[in-house]
């Protein structure tokens, strides 16, 4: 069905070459412009739709696209919960998860909230092991370091890697949630 897709699209292209219209253009009406907390949940859908696709793939081709859009969802979670709580992003919020977390627990903190127990530390842990495995964000979308160094492969358990992905932004979606009823936006 998708490749017939695929196959029909392709001979549209060869029958009507060589130009193409604007396939990328600017939509005034995009409901994830401007938008953290859109944003992030459209890289949660996507995480969603691909993870129902890679974990059925044998090939493991759809590993790293997985990973990239795994790790973006949790990043863009992460930064959209410390705008509502926070404020806004420390200047150099960068792409260090740990230091996103670190910087909304905080916000969190210095609002009186207490994110001291076996949860937070469980999210807090799951945060640490990607950026220690992936510290540039760049294991995933690359096949070397930057200085050329082949990164060595990837292995994941799919569930877990869902189980992870859950874990972590719905505990962003609830530090969220709490700040607004807490402070009457609810």
């Amino acid at each position: 069905m998708s490749h017939e897709r695929r196959a029909r699209l392709v001979e549209a292209i060869v029958e009507s070459q060589p130009a193409l219209g604007d396939f990328v253009r600017r939509q005034p009406h995009d409901m994830t412009a401007g938008s953290w907390d859109m944003l992030s949940y459209s890289f949660e859908r996507g995480f969603e739709v691909m993870w129902d696709n890679a974990r059925l793939d044998p090939s493991g081709l759809l590993l790293r696209p997985l990973l990239v859009l795994w790790r973006q969802s949790v990043e863009l979670s992460l930064k959209a919960a410390v705008i509502v709580v926070a404020g806004g992003l420390a200047s150099k919020a960068g792409h260090d998860l740990t230091k996103l977390f670190a910087q909304l627990l905080k916000a969190r903190a210095d609002l009186g909230y207490d994110d001291d127990n076996d949860h937070a530390r469980q999210v807090q842990g799951m945060i640490a092991q990607v950026q220690a495995f992936d510290p540039l964000a760049d294991r995933f979308r690359y096949p070397t370091t930057r200085d050329g160094r082949p990164f060595e492969g990837v292995a994941v358990d799919y569930d877990e890697l869902f189980q992870a992905h859950w874990t972590i932004t719905t505990w962003c979606e609830g530090a969220c949630l709490e700040f607004e009823e807490t402070q009457g936006y609810g």
